[in-house]
Protein backbone atom coordinates (compact mmCIF):
# COMPACT_ATOMS: atom_id res chain seq x y z
CA UNK A 1 0.00 0.00 0.00
CA UNK A 2 2.58 2.17 0.94
CA UNK A 3 4.44 1.88 -2.03
CA UNK A 4 1.57 2.59 -3.95
CA UNK A 5 1.14 5.68 -2.58
CA UNK A 6 4.78 6.41 -3.00
CA UNK A 7 4.46 6.04 -6.79
CA UNK A 8 1.13 7.91 -6.74
CA UNK A 9 2.61 10.57 -5.59
CA UNK A 10 5.98 10.54 -7.15
CA UNK A 11 3.78 10.45 -10.47
CA UNK A 12 1.36 13.58 -9.04
CA UNK A 13 5.00 15.44 -8.07
CA UNK A 14 6.05 14.91 -12.01
CA UNK A 15 2.80 15.71 -13.24
CA UNK A 16 2.75 19.20 -10.93
CA UNK A 17 6.24 20.11 -12.07
CA UNK A 18 5.57 19.88 -15.93
CA UNK A 19 2.60 22.29 -15.53
CA UNK A 20 4.55 24.57 -14.09
CA UNK A 21 7.11 24.78 -16.82
CA UNK A 22 3.56 26.23 -19.16
CA UNK A 23 4.34 29.81 -17.18
CA UNK A 24 7.47 29.79 -15.90
CA UNK A 25 8.93 32.36 -17.88
CA UNK A 26 6.67 34.94 -15.70
CA UNK A 27 8.97 34.72 -13.15
CA UNK A 28 11.91 35.77 -15.53
CA UNK A 29 12.99 31.86 -15.76
CA UNK A 30 13.46 29.70 -18.69
CA UNK A 31 12.76 26.26 -17.95
CA UNK A 32 15.58 23.58 -18.18
CA UNK A 33 16.17 21.34 -21.17
CA UNK A 34 15.02 18.33 -18.64
CA UNK A 35 11.72 20.55 -17.57
CA UNK A 36 10.92 20.94 -21.32
CA UNK A 37 11.33 17.58 -22.27
CA UNK A 38 9.41 15.86 -19.46
CA UNK A 39 6.46 18.40 -19.74
CA UNK A 40 6.29 17.06 -23.50
CA UNK A 41 7.03 13.87 -22.36
CA UNK A 42 3.89 14.40 -19.91
CA UNK A 43 1.39 15.48 -22.72
CA UNK A 44 2.41 12.76 -24.83
CA UNK A 45 1.23 10.56 -22.00
CA UNK A 46 -1.90 12.30 -21.03
CA UNK A 47 -3.38 13.69 -24.76
CA UNK A 48 -4.07 11.22 -26.93
CA UNK A 49 -4.37 13.83 -29.79
CA UNK A 50 -0.43 14.46 -29.06
CA UNK A 51 2.65 12.37 -29.82
CA UNK A 52 6.36 13.24 -29.13
CA UNK A 53 8.74 11.76 -31.98
CA UNK A 54 12.14 10.62 -32.13
CA UNK A 55 14.31 11.69 -35.14
CA UNK A 56 17.85 10.28 -34.40
CA UNK A 57 20.74 11.55 -32.30
CA UNK A 58 22.60 15.22 -31.93
CA UNK A 59 26.06 15.86 -30.87
CA UNK A 60 25.32 15.32 -27.39
CA UNK A 61 24.07 11.90 -27.53
CA UNK A 62 20.08 12.89 -27.32
CA UNK A 63 17.69 12.40 -29.74
CA UNK A 64 16.32 15.35 -31.57
CA UNK A 65 12.10 15.28 -30.69
CA UNK A 66 9.13 16.48 -32.18
CA UNK A 67 6.02 16.73 -30.71
CA UNK A 68 2.90 16.85 -33.41
CA UNK A 69 -0.64 17.63 -32.10
CA UNK A 70 -3.72 16.53 -34.55
CA UNK A 71 -7.10 16.45 -32.38
CA UNK A 72 -7.95 13.73 -35.44
CA UNK A 73 -4.87 11.44 -33.81
CA UNK A 74 -2.82 10.73 -36.91
CA UNK A 75 0.30 10.81 -36.78
CA UNK A 76 1.72 9.50 -39.95
CA UNK A 77 3.07 11.92 -41.58
CA UNK A 78 2.31 10.67 -45.37
CA UNK A 79 -1.14 10.13 -45.00
CA UNK A 80 -1.74 12.84 -43.31
CA UNK A 81 -0.13 15.15 -46.46
CA UNK A 82 -2.84 12.81 -48.83
CA UNK A 83 -5.67 14.02 -46.53
CA UNK A 84 -4.70 17.33 -47.42
CA UNK A 85 -3.82 18.01 -43.38
CA UNK A 86 -1.60 21.38 -43.51
CA UNK A 87 1.24 21.18 -41.17
CA UNK A 88 2.99 23.90 -39.08
CA UNK A 89 6.19 23.54 -37.41
CA UNK A 90 7.97 25.14 -35.07
CA UNK A 91 11.82 24.87 -34.60
CA UNK A 92 13.14 26.27 -30.91
CA UNK A 93 16.35 26.48 -29.54
CA UNK A 94 18.81 26.77 -32.01
CA UNK A 95 20.19 29.49 -30.61
CA UNK A 96 19.33 28.45 -27.29
CA UNK A 97 19.86 31.54 -25.24
CA UNK A 98 17.25 32.51 -27.25
CA UNK A 99 14.81 30.92 -24.93
CA UNK A 100 11.60 32.89 -26.05
CA UNK A 101 9.98 30.15 -28.37
CA UNK A 102 11.11 27.27 -25.86
CA UNK A 103 8.97 28.47 -23.58
CA UNK A 104 6.01 30.16 -25.90
CA UNK A 105 6.12 26.93 -27.28
CA UNK A 106 5.37 25.09 -24.50
CA UNK A 107 2.23 27.87 -23.14
CA UNK A 108 1.08 27.06 -26.59
CA UNK A 109 0.42 23.17 -26.36
CA UNK A 110 -1.16 23.60 -22.96
CA UNK A 111 -3.49 26.14 -23.81
CA UNK A 112 -4.43 24.07 -27.02
CA UNK A 113 -4.46 20.43 -24.97
CA UNK A 114 -6.43 22.24 -22.23
CA UNK A 115 -9.07 23.66 -24.52
CA UNK A 116 -7.68 27.09 -23.90
CA UNK A 117 -7.08 27.29 -27.70
CA UNK A 118 -8.62 25.48 -30.52
CA UNK A 119 -6.44 24.14 -33.18
CA UNK A 120 -8.77 24.09 -36.34
CA UNK A 121 -9.15 21.26 -38.24
CA UNK A 122 -7.34 19.40 -40.49
CA UNK A 123 -4.18 21.24 -39.29
CA UNK A 124 -1.42 19.78 -37.44
CA UNK A 125 1.35 21.77 -35.27
CA UNK A 126 4.66 20.32 -35.31
CA UNK A 127 7.20 21.74 -32.78
CA UNK A 128 10.80 20.99 -32.12
CA UNK A 129 11.18 21.59 -28.38
CA UNK A 130 14.94 22.15 -28.30
CA UNK A 131 16.76 21.99 -31.55
CA UNK A 132 20.31 22.49 -30.02
CA UNK A 133 20.08 20.22 -27.12
CA UNK A 134 23.85 20.90 -26.85
CA UNK A 135 23.86 24.67 -26.14
CA UNK A 136 20.81 24.77 -23.94
CA UNK A 137 22.48 21.94 -21.45
CA UNK A 138 25.81 24.63 -21.72
CA UNK A 139 23.37 27.20 -19.98
CA UNK A 140 24.37 29.92 -17.29
CA UNK A 141 23.76 33.65 -16.36
CA UNK A 142 26.47 35.08 -18.89
CA UNK A 143 26.11 34.08 -22.50
CA UNK A 144 24.37 36.87 -24.06
CA UNK A 145 25.62 39.83 -22.33
CA UNK A 146 23.19 42.12 -24.45
CA UNK A 147 20.10 40.58 -23.78
CA UNK A 148 17.42 41.38 -20.97
CA UNK A 149 16.72 37.95 -19.45
CA UNK A 150 16.08 34.95 -18.77
CA UNK A 151 17.78 34.68 -15.50
CA UNK A 152 20.06 31.43 -17.01
CA UNK A 153 20.77 31.31 -21.13
CA UNK A 154 22.15 28.77 -23.25
CA UNK A 155 24.78 28.80 -25.75
CA UNK A 156 25.06 29.65 -29.20
CA UNK A 157 27.39 26.99 -30.09
CA UNK A 158 26.28 23.17 -29.85
CA UNK A 159 28.45 20.41 -27.89
CA UNK A 160 30.61 20.67 -31.71
CA UNK A 161 31.02 24.40 -30.98
CA UNK A 162 28.90 25.02 -34.06
CA UNK A 163 26.20 27.69 -35.08
CA UNK A 164 23.27 25.44 -36.05
CA UNK A 165 21.99 28.16 -38.12
CA UNK A 166 24.48 27.89 -40.48
CA UNK A 167 24.44 24.15 -40.98
CA UNK A 168 21.42 23.39 -42.79
CA UNK A 169 23.45 22.48 -46.22
CA UNK A 170 26.92 21.18 -44.56
CA UNK A 171 25.23 18.93 -41.85
CA UNK A 172 28.49 18.70 -40.06
CA UNK A 173 26.39 18.10 -36.78
CA UNK A 174 24.23 15.30 -35.91
CA UNK A 175 21.86 17.55 -35.36
CA UNK A 176 21.39 18.78 -38.69
CA UNK A 177 21.53 15.31 -40.19
CA UNK A 178 18.59 14.34 -38.58
CA UNK A 179 16.39 17.51 -38.68
CA UNK A 180 17.09 16.94 -42.67
CA UNK A 181 15.51 13.85 -42.27
CA UNK A 182 12.78 14.88 -40.17
CA UNK A 183 11.94 18.00 -42.00
CA UNK A 184 11.98 15.84 -45.60
CA UNK A 185 9.35 13.37 -43.99
CA UNK A 186 7.27 16.36 -42.66
CA UNK A 187 7.23 18.61 -45.51
CA UNK A 188 6.06 21.43 -43.70
CA UNK A 189 3.72 23.50 -44.99
CA UNK A 190 4.51 27.04 -42.58
CA UNK A 191 8.15 27.03 -41.28
CA UNK A 192 8.88 29.40 -38.08
CA UNK A 193 12.11 29.49 -36.63
CA UNK A 194 12.22 31.43 -32.96
CA UNK A 195 14.63 33.87 -32.06
CA UNK A 196 15.73 36.81 -30.24
CA UNK A 197 17.36 40.16 -32.28
CA UNK A 198 20.56 42.00 -31.52
CA UNK A 199 21.38 45.60 -33.12
CA UNK A 200 19.29 48.90 -33.06
CA UNK A 201 17.16 49.77 -29.90
CA UNK A 202 13.44 50.52 -31.26
CA UNK A 203 9.73 50.31 -29.85
CA UNK A 204 8.51 46.96 -31.55
CA UNK A 205 8.97 43.27 -29.00
CA UNK A 206 8.63 41.34 -32.21
CA UNK A 207 10.23 41.59 -35.59
CA UNK A 208 10.14 39.35 -38.32
CA UNK A 209 11.87 37.76 -41.47
CA UNK A 210 9.55 36.58 -44.08
CA UNK A 211 11.96 35.12 -46.84
CA UNK A 212 12.74 37.14 -49.24
CA UNK A 213 10.23 37.57 -51.82
CA UNK A 214 12.40 37.71 -54.71
CA UNK A 215 14.30 34.35 -53.67
CA UNK A 216 10.23 32.58 -53.05
CA UNK A 217 8.80 30.81 -55.82
CA UNK A 218 6.61 33.67 -57.47
CA UNK A 219 3.64 31.69 -56.82
CA UNK A 220 4.64 31.26 -53.41
CA UNK A 221 5.94 34.87 -53.02
CA UNK A 222 2.33 35.89 -54.03
CA UNK A 223 0.40 34.27 -51.64
CA UNK A 224 2.45 35.53 -48.86
CA UNK A 225 2.78 39.27 -49.84
CA UNK A 226 -0.62 39.82 -50.79
CA UNK A 227 -2.59 37.23 -48.13
CA UNK A 228 -0.39 36.23 -45.11
CA UNK A 229 1.63 39.24 -44.54
CA UNK A 230 -0.65 41.71 -44.25
CA UNK A 231 -3.12 39.33 -42.14
CA UNK A 232 0.15 39.19 -39.78
CA UNK A 233 0.91 42.18 -39.16
CA UNK A 234 -3.12 43.18 -38.63
CA UNK A 235 -2.98 40.68 -36.37
CA UNK A 236 -0.10 41.26 -34.33
CA UNK A 237 -1.25 44.47 -34.15
CA UNK A 238 -4.30 43.28 -32.55
CA UNK A 239 -3.08 41.25 -30.08
CA UNK A 240 -0.90 44.57 -28.95
CA UNK A 241 2.13 43.22 -29.99
CA UNK A 242 2.71 45.48 -33.20
CA UNK A 243 5.57 43.76 -35.35
CA UNK A 244 8.07 45.27 -37.98
CA UNK A 245 10.13 43.67 -40.33
CA UNK A 246 13.65 42.75 -39.37
CA UNK A 247 15.99 45.74 -38.42
CA UNK A 248 18.43 45.27 -40.68
CA UNK A 249 20.20 48.93 -40.58
CA UNK A 250 21.89 50.08 -44.22
CA UNK A 251 23.68 53.35 -42.11
CA UNK A 252 24.54 53.34 -38.65
CA UNK A 253 20.85 53.07 -37.00
CA UNK A 254 17.31 52.75 -38.55
CA UNK A 255 16.55 56.22 -39.14
CA UNK A 256 18.92 55.88 -42.34
CA UNK A 257 16.75 53.21 -43.43
CA UNK A 258 16.76 48.82 -43.64
CA UNK A 259 17.15 46.22 -46.53
CA UNK A 260 15.39 43.04 -46.36
CA UNK A 261 17.85 40.20 -45.37
CA UNK A 262 18.65 37.63 -47.70
CA UNK A 263 18.42 34.23 -46.27
CA UNK A 264 20.52 32.02 -47.94
CA UNK A 265 20.49 28.08 -47.86
CA UNK A 266 22.68 27.90 -44.44
CA UNK A 267 20.21 29.16 -42.92
CA UNK A 268 16.62 27.78 -41.46
CA UNK A 269 14.60 29.81 -43.85
CA UNK A 270 16.70 29.85 -46.89
CA UNK A 271 16.56 25.97 -46.39
CA UNK A 272 12.91 25.66 -46.03
CA UNK A 273 12.66 27.96 -49.22
CA UNK A 274 14.25 25.42 -51.10
CA UNK A 275 11.52 23.10 -50.90
CA UNK A 276 9.13 25.99 -50.83
CA UNK A 277 7.03 26.56 -47.43
CA UNK A 278 6.09 29.25 -46.50
CA UNK A 279 8.84 30.62 -43.82
CA UNK A 280 9.07 32.72 -41.18
CA UNK A 281 11.83 33.58 -38.48
CA UNK A 282 10.53 35.66 -35.25
CA UNK A 283 12.73 38.18 -33.81
CA UNK A 284 12.16 39.53 -30.54
CA UNK A 285 14.15 42.42 -29.21
CA UNK A 286 16.98 41.64 -26.65
CA UNK A 287 16.48 44.88 -24.61
CA UNK A 288 12.41 44.09 -23.95
CA UNK A 289 11.81 41.84 -20.78
CA UNK A 290 11.89 38.13 -21.28
CA UNK A 291 8.11 37.38 -20.26
CA UNK A 292 7.69 40.36 -22.61
CA UNK A 293 9.24 38.33 -25.71
CA UNK A 294 7.79 35.16 -24.80
CA UNK A 295 4.01 36.24 -24.46
CA UNK A 296 4.76 38.10 -28.04
CA UNK A 297 6.39 34.64 -29.37
CA UNK A 298 3.09 33.40 -28.31
CA UNK A 299 0.97 35.90 -29.60
CA UNK A 300 2.53 35.35 -32.97
CA UNK A 301 1.98 31.50 -33.28
CA UNK A 302 -1.75 32.00 -32.19
CA UNK A 303 -2.12 34.78 -35.36
CA UNK A 304 0.12 32.47 -37.44
CA UNK A 305 -2.68 29.48 -36.44
CA UNK A 306 -5.40 31.81 -36.98
CA UNK A 307 -3.86 33.15 -40.67
CA UNK A 308 -2.95 29.72 -41.70
CA UNK A 309 -6.88 28.77 -41.46
CA UNK A 310 -7.80 31.49 -43.00
CA UNK A 311 -5.62 31.38 -45.70
CA UNK A 312 -5.86 27.51 -45.92
CA UNK A 313 -6.39 27.00 -49.67
CA UNK A 314 -4.38 29.34 -51.01
CA UNK A 315 -1.23 28.02 -49.32
CA UNK A 316 -1.91 24.33 -49.80
CA UNK A 317 -2.91 25.10 -53.88
CA UNK A 318 0.44 27.57 -54.08
CA UNK A 319 2.64 25.25 -52.71
CA UNK A 320 0.99 22.02 -54.79
CA UNK A 321 1.72 24.77 -57.67
CA UNK A 322 5.08 25.58 -57.18
CA UNK A 323 6.23 22.39 -56.74
CA UNK A 324 4.87 21.09 -59.68
CA UNK A 325 5.94 23.92 -61.69
CA UNK A 326 9.54 23.48 -60.76
CA UNK A 327 9.60 19.44 -61.79
CA UNK A 328 9.25 21.22 -65.69
CA UNK A 329 11.47 24.43 -64.27
CA UNK A 330 14.52 24.80 -66.84
CA UNK A 331 16.39 27.99 -65.63
CA UNK A 332 17.42 28.73 -61.53
CA UNK A 333 18.76 31.30 -59.84
CA UNK A 334 22.03 30.78 -57.85
CA UNK A 335 22.77 34.24 -56.34
CA UNK A 336 21.12 37.30 -55.82
CA UNK A 337 22.17 40.33 -54.87
CA UNK A 338 20.43 44.12 -52.68
CA UNK A 339 19.03 46.54 -55.47
CA UNK A 340 20.28 49.64 -53.96
CA UNK A 341 18.65 51.74 -56.35
CA UNK A 342 14.96 51.05 -55.37
CA UNK A 343 13.10 51.14 -52.14
CA UNK A 344 9.78 51.42 -50.72
CA UNK A 345 8.95 53.51 -46.88
CA UNK A 346 7.80 51.93 -43.74
CA UNK A 347 6.44 53.88 -40.44
CA UNK A 348 9.07 52.79 -37.88
CA UNK A 349 8.84 53.33 -34.16
CA UNK A 350 12.03 53.74 -33.16
CA UNK A 351 13.73 56.00 -30.74
CA UNK A 352 15.83 59.06 -31.37
CA UNK A 353 19.75 58.01 -32.10
CA UNK A 354 22.49 60.35 -30.54
CA UNK A 355 26.32 60.04 -30.50
CA UNK A 356 27.91 61.42 -26.86
CA UNK A 357 30.95 60.75 -25.34
CA UNK A 358 31.72 57.39 -24.02
CA UNK A 359 32.57 57.25 -20.31
CA UNK A 360 34.46 53.70 -20.91
CA UNK A 361 36.51 55.01 -24.35
CA UNK A 362 36.29 58.63 -23.82
CA UNK A 363 35.09 58.35 -27.84
CA UNK A 364 31.73 59.22 -29.74
CA UNK A 365 29.39 55.98 -29.07
CA UNK A 366 25.96 55.88 -30.39
CA UNK A 367 22.95 55.44 -27.79
CA UNK A 368 19.17 55.40 -28.23
CA UNK A 369 17.03 57.81 -25.84
CA UNK A 370 14.24 55.97 -24.96
CA UNK A 371 12.45 58.98 -23.99
CA UNK A 372 12.38 60.64 -26.79
CA UNK A 373 10.84 57.87 -29.32
CA UNK A 374 9.34 58.82 -32.42
CA UNK A 375 7.03 57.21 -35.51
CA UNK A 376 8.29 58.39 -39.24
CA UNK A 377 8.64 56.91 -42.75
CA UNK A 378 11.99 55.26 -43.32
CA UNK A 379 13.43 53.76 -46.62
CA UNK A 380 12.83 49.89 -46.92
CA UNK A 381 15.07 47.98 -49.23
CA UNK A 382 13.95 44.53 -49.95
CA UNK A 383 14.45 43.83 -53.90
CA UNK A 384 16.47 41.51 -54.67
CA UNK A 385 18.64 40.88 -58.52
CA UNK A 386 19.34 37.94 -59.33
CA UNK A 387 22.58 37.98 -60.36
CA UNK A 388 23.45 34.43 -62.02
CA UNK A 389 21.24 31.64 -63.19
CA UNK A 390 21.86 27.92 -64.45
CA UNK A 391 19.96 25.56 -66.90
CA UNK A 392 19.39 22.46 -64.69
CA UNK A 393 20.71 19.42 -66.62
CA UNK A 394 18.66 16.10 -67.40
CA UNK A 395 20.53 14.45 -65.04
CA UNK A 396 23.37 15.05 -62.43
CA UNK A 397 25.98 12.17 -61.73
CA UNK A 398 27.66 11.64 -58.55
CA UNK A 399 30.68 9.11 -58.31
CA UNK A 400 29.86 7.11 -54.92
CA UNK A 401 33.47 8.09 -53.69
CA UNK A 402 31.36 11.21 -52.02
CA UNK A 403 29.36 9.29 -50.15
CA UNK A 404 29.11 12.68 -47.37
CA UNK A 405 27.57 14.75 -50.47
CA UNK A 406 24.84 11.61 -51.19
CA UNK A 407 24.17 11.06 -47.80
CA UNK A 408 22.65 14.56 -47.69
CA UNK A 409 20.65 14.42 -50.56
CA UNK A 410 19.29 11.18 -48.98
CA UNK A 411 17.89 12.83 -46.03
CA UNK A 412 16.71 15.74 -47.79
CA UNK A 413 14.24 13.35 -49.55
CA UNK A 414 15.89 13.40 -52.83
CA UNK A 415 15.25 10.17 -55.30
CA UNK A 416 18.78 8.94 -56.56
CA UNK A 417 19.09 5.62 -58.91
CA UNK A 418 22.33 3.56 -59.22
CA UNK A 419 24.69 2.64 -62.38
CA UNK A 420 23.69 -0.97 -62.30
CA UNK A 421 27.13 -1.76 -64.46
CA UNK A 422 30.50 -0.03 -65.46
CA UNK A 423 29.38 2.79 -68.19
CA UNK A 424 31.02 4.85 -70.34
CA UNK A 425 28.63 8.71 -70.23
CA UNK A 426 29.39 11.23 -72.24
CA UNK A 427 28.99 14.02 -69.68
CA UNK A 428 29.44 18.07 -69.09
CA UNK A 429 31.84 18.90 -66.66
CA UNK A 430 33.37 21.70 -65.13
CA UNK A 431 36.77 23.26 -63.88
CA UNK A 432 37.33 25.03 -61.42
CA UNK A 433 39.13 28.33 -62.82
CA UNK A 434 39.07 30.61 -59.72
CA UNK A 435 37.28 31.10 -56.54
CA UNK A 436 38.85 32.73 -53.24
CA UNK A 437 38.83 31.15 -49.71
CA UNK A 438 38.70 32.70 -46.23
CA UNK A 439 41.69 33.75 -43.92
CA UNK A 440 39.66 32.33 -41.16
CA UNK A 441 37.47 29.20 -40.52
CA UNK A 442 33.56 29.98 -40.77
CA UNK A 443 31.84 27.15 -38.79
CA UNK A 444 34.88 24.38 -39.60
CA UNK A 445 35.36 25.50 -43.08
CA UNK A 446 37.28 27.84 -44.99
CA UNK A 447 34.16 28.73 -47.67
CA UNK A 448 34.94 29.39 -50.98
CA UNK A 449 33.26 32.42 -52.76
CA UNK A 450 33.46 34.30 -56.02
CA UNK A 451 33.83 30.33 -57.88
CA UNK A 452 34.30 30.67 -61.66
CA UNK A 453 34.11 27.58 -63.80
CA UNK A 454 34.36 26.24 -67.21
CA UNK A 455 32.57 23.64 -68.50
CA UNK A 456 33.69 21.08 -71.27
CA UNK A 457 32.05 17.48 -72.90
CA UNK A 458 33.57 14.55 -71.87
CA UNK A 459 33.58 10.57 -72.15
CA UNK A 460 34.06 9.48 -68.55
CA UNK A 461 33.93 6.02 -67.31
CA UNK A 462 31.68 5.75 -64.22
CA UNK A 463 31.45 2.70 -61.78
CA UNK A 464 28.30 0.56 -61.28
CA UNK A 465 27.03 2.12 -58.26
CA UNK A 466 27.54 5.72 -58.98
CA UNK A 467 24.66 7.74 -58.06
CA UNK A 468 21.73 9.66 -61.07
CA UNK A 469 20.01 11.92 -59.84
CA UNK A 470 17.73 12.76 -62.65
CA UNK A 471 15.92 16.43 -61.88
CA UNK A 472 12.41 16.19 -62.24
CA UNK A 473 11.59 16.20 -58.49
CA UNK A 474 10.20 19.03 -56.53
CA UNK A 475 13.22 19.02 -54.75
CA UNK A 476 15.05 20.51 -58.47
CA UNK A 477 15.69 23.66 -55.85
CA UNK A 478 17.93 21.76 -53.31
CA UNK A 479 19.49 19.74 -56.03
CA UNK A 480 20.46 22.53 -58.21
CA UNK A 481 21.92 24.91 -55.50
CA UNK A 482 24.03 22.47 -53.54
CA UNK A 483 25.10 20.73 -56.19
CA UNK A 484 26.24 23.72 -58.87
CA UNK A 485 29.21 24.94 -57.50
CA UNK A 486 29.23 28.86 -57.92
CA UNK A 487 25.25 28.71 -56.06
CA UNK A 488 26.14 30.62 -53.04
CA UNK A 489 25.68 27.69 -50.13
CA UNK A 490 26.78 25.07 -52.83
CA UNK A 491 28.53 21.90 -51.46
CA UNK A 492 31.77 23.02 -53.25
CA UNK A 493 31.54 26.65 -51.44
CA UNK A 494 31.51 24.33 -48.04
CA UNK A 495 35.03 22.41 -49.19
CA UNK A 496 33.50 19.18 -49.73
CA UNK A 497 35.27 18.81 -52.89
CA UNK A 498 38.41 20.07 -51.84
CA UNK A 499 40.80 17.38 -52.55
CA UNK A 500 40.07 17.93 -56.33
CA UNK A 501 42.31 21.34 -55.66
CA UNK A 502 45.24 19.37 -55.26
CA UNK A 503 47.36 18.07 -57.88
CA UNK A 504 48.69 14.80 -57.12
CA UNK A 505 51.47 13.97 -60.25
CA UNK A 506 54.09 16.10 -60.17
CA UNK A 507 57.85 15.83 -62.22
CA UNK A 508 61.07 16.16 -61.54
CA UNK A 509 62.53 19.70 -63.75
CA UNK A 510 65.73 17.70 -64.83
CA UNK A 511 64.15 14.39 -65.98
CA UNK A 512 61.33 16.32 -67.36
CA UNK A 513 63.50 18.92 -69.58
CA UNK A 514 64.05 17.18 -72.88
CA UNK A 515 60.70 15.85 -72.48
CA UNK A 516 59.58 19.41 -72.37
CA UNK A 517 62.08 20.17 -75.26
CA UNK A 518 59.83 17.97 -77.58
CA UNK A 519 56.89 19.36 -76.56
CA UNK A 520 57.39 22.86 -77.88
CA UNK A 521 59.25 21.15 -81.28
CA UNK A 522 55.73 19.25 -80.85
CA UNK A 523 53.34 21.48 -80.71
CA UNK A 524 53.85 24.90 -82.62
CA UNK A 525 50.60 26.51 -81.14
CA UNK A 526 51.68 25.47 -77.75
CA UNK A 527 55.42 26.88 -78.84
CA UNK A 528 54.01 30.37 -80.16
CA UNK A 529 52.05 30.32 -76.51
CA UNK A 530 55.29 29.89 -74.66
CA UNK A 531 57.11 32.21 -75.97
CA UNK A 532 54.44 34.94 -76.43
CA UNK A 533 54.46 34.50 -72.61
CA UNK A 534 58.13 34.68 -72.20
CA UNK A 535 58.43 38.28 -74.24
CA UNK A 536 55.51 40.13 -72.22
CA UNK A 537 55.97 38.57 -68.73
CA UNK A 538 59.91 38.97 -67.37
CA UNK A 539 59.49 37.10 -64.00
CA UNK A 540 58.00 34.26 -66.10
CA UNK A 541 60.89 34.45 -68.21
CA UNK A 542 63.33 34.34 -65.45
CA UNK A 543 61.87 31.32 -63.42
CA UNK A 544 62.79 28.20 -64.58
CA UNK A 545 60.10 26.16 -62.62
CA UNK A 546 57.43 28.86 -63.53
CA UNK A 547 58.42 28.26 -67.65
CA UNK A 548 58.38 23.88 -66.98
CA UNK A 549 55.13 23.64 -65.18
CA UNK A 550 53.11 25.63 -68.17
CA UNK A 551 54.15 23.41 -70.67
CA UNK A 552 53.79 20.47 -68.41
CA UNK A 553 50.10 21.96 -67.73
CA UNK A 554 49.27 22.11 -71.20
CA UNK A 555 50.69 18.74 -72.33
CA UNK A 556 49.20 15.26 -72.16
CA UNK A 557 51.29 14.26 -68.76
CA UNK A 558 49.07 16.63 -66.78
CA UNK A 559 46.03 15.17 -64.75
CA UNK A 560 42.93 15.76 -66.35
CA UNK A 561 41.26 14.88 -62.52
CA UNK A 562 42.73 18.23 -61.35
CA UNK A 563 40.16 20.98 -60.78
CA UNK A 564 37.57 18.75 -62.17
CA UNK A 565 34.40 19.20 -60.19
CA UNK A 566 33.59 15.67 -60.20
CA UNK A 567 29.28 15.86 -60.20
CA UNK A 568 29.10 15.63 -63.88
CA UNK A 569 25.62 16.69 -65.66
CA UNK A 570 24.17 15.08 -68.55
CA UNK A 571 22.14 16.97 -70.50
CA UNK A 572 20.27 14.61 -72.40
CA UNK A 573 18.04 11.70 -71.77
CA UNK A 574 19.91 8.71 -72.62
CA UNK A 575 19.79 4.77 -72.01
CA UNK A 576 21.77 4.67 -68.84
CA UNK A 577 21.71 1.52 -67.03
CA UNK A 578 20.25 2.06 -63.36
CA UNK A 579 18.43 1.07 -60.55
CA UNK A 580 16.22 2.94 -57.98
CA UNK A 581 17.72 3.06 -54.94
CA UNK A 582 15.51 2.11 -51.96
CA UNK A 583 14.40 3.22 -48.69
CA UNK A 584 16.28 0.66 -47.49
CA UNK A 585 19.65 0.81 -49.35
CA UNK A 586 20.20 4.98 -47.78
CA UNK A 587 23.39 4.97 -46.44
CA UNK A 588 23.44 5.30 -42.41
CA UNK A 589 20.14 5.63 -42.74
CA UNK A 590 18.02 6.35 -39.08
CA UNK A 591 14.88 7.05 -38.80
CA UNK A 592 13.63 6.47 -35.06
CA UNK A 593 9.94 7.58 -35.12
Amino acid sequence: MKIRILILFMLLSSTLKSQQAWNKYLSNNSVTYDEAIRFYQDMDKQYPEAKLLNYGLTDCGKPLQLFVINKDKIFNHDSLKNKGYLVIMVNNGIHPGEADGIDASIKLVHDILSGKMLLPAKTVLAIVPVYNIDGMLNNSCCTRANQNGPVLMGFRGNAKNLDLNRDFIKCDSENAKSFSRMYSAWDPDIFIDTHVSDGADYQYVMTLIDTQKDKLHPIISKVMQEQLLPSLYAGMEQEKFPMCPYVEEIKDNPENGIAGFLETPRFSTGYSTLFNAFSFVTETHMLKPFPQRVESTYSFFKVMIECSNRFRTAVLTARMQASKTIIGQEEFPLQWQLDTTTYDTLLFKGYKAIYRESKVTGLPQLYYDQTAPYSKYIKRKNNYKVTATTIKPYAYIIPQAWKEVIERMQNNGVKMSRLSKDTLIDAELYYIRDYKSGQRPYEGHYLHTGVKTESTMQQLRYNKGDYIIICNQSCNRYIVETLEPTAVDAFFAWNFFDPILQQKEWFSDYVFEPTAQKILENDSTLRRAFNERKAQDSIFASDKWAMLIYIYQHSTWYEKSHLRYPVARINHSMRIPMTPVKKEDLLDYQHLE
